[in-house]
């Protein structure tokens, strides 16, 4: 964790880390940290690669945890006139540039 500090994060809670290949907390993936056990948890936010985030988010919805997810969509304009953001959600497409990139999983259209 060298390009973050775990000491700035810990002032605002517990950290809790988890790597697949063990090199920092604990090893495997973080829907599967040994916290997820031992605590109720009533919100989740997670940011990251979309396959983790999707992981995240099913756990949440599984667990009845409000979830949102920070979206890394390519974003060119930043205007909402490109169109290249865009994700399709329940309530039609939304440009994460705009609208985002901080969405709650139940607007979007993930298979959960």
């Amino acid at each position: 964790m060298t390009w973050l500090k775990k000491n700035f994060f810990e002032q605002y809670g517990e950290v809790c880390i988890t790597t697949e290949d063990g090199s920092l907390g604990e090893k495997g993936y973080v829907t599967n940290h040994s916290v997820l056990q031992k605590r109720n948890f009533s919100y989740l936010a997670t940011c990251g690669p979309k396959p983790m985030m999707l992981s995240v988010a099913r756990y949440a919805h599984a667990h009845k945890i409000v979830c949102e997810v920070s979206l890394e969509n390519k974003m060119a304009c930043g205007l909402g006139a490109c169109l290249c953001c865009v994700e399709k959600t329940k309530d039609g497409n939304v440009c994460v540039c705009k609208e985002g990139p901080v969405l709650n999983i139940n607007k979007l259209l993930w298979q959960l």
